[in-house]
């Protein structure tokens, strides 16, 4: 005998076996009632939304209705950016400019300045390139 089992091949469920079933490959969730619908959770959660925006949406209206709030123009809002952009710039130039050992406390303070200004030009640009509608109100 040489170790071979002649049989090996002929024999139905020579190895482990799955129930067939549960193993995911029988699609089953797609024969239930409710397959491919919303869930009621996120229709209320689009319906509390589109309320909320709604309320927004008329809030502001009555402020601008007031003169309380001014909506900028796309030119003003693209002025403001390119302003904010050229001086993110002159500032990284000035940043490039420094030495790189910071081994006194003026030129430590001096880059962490810098650095605190860059980030805080950065954070306002994000804000802007973000939002296309600005407003701005009169009383601070």
């Amino acid at each position: 005998s040489s170790g071979i089992n002649a049989e090996w091949p002929l024999r139905p469920g020579g190895g482990t076996t799955n129930n067939l079933q549960d193993s995911g490959l029988v699609p089953k969730y797609i024969k239930k009632d409710n397959y491919g619908t919303v869930p009621k959770y996120l229709e209320a959660r689009k319906k509390a939304m589109a309320e909320h925006q709604a309320s927004y949406e008329e809030y502001i209206q009555q402020r601008l209705e007031k003169g309380a709030l001014n909506q900028i123009s796309a030119a003003e809002r693209q002025q403001t950016l390119d302003g904010l952009k050229k001086n993110w710039e002159e500032l990284h130039l000035q940043y490039q400019g420094l030495s790189v050992v910071t081994d006194t406390a003026p030129k430590k303070a001096r880059k962490e300045r810098m650095e605190a200004e860059m980030k805080q030009l950065e954070k306002d640009i994000d804000t802007i390139e973000k939002h296309k509608i600005i407003y701005v109100t009169d009383n601070f």
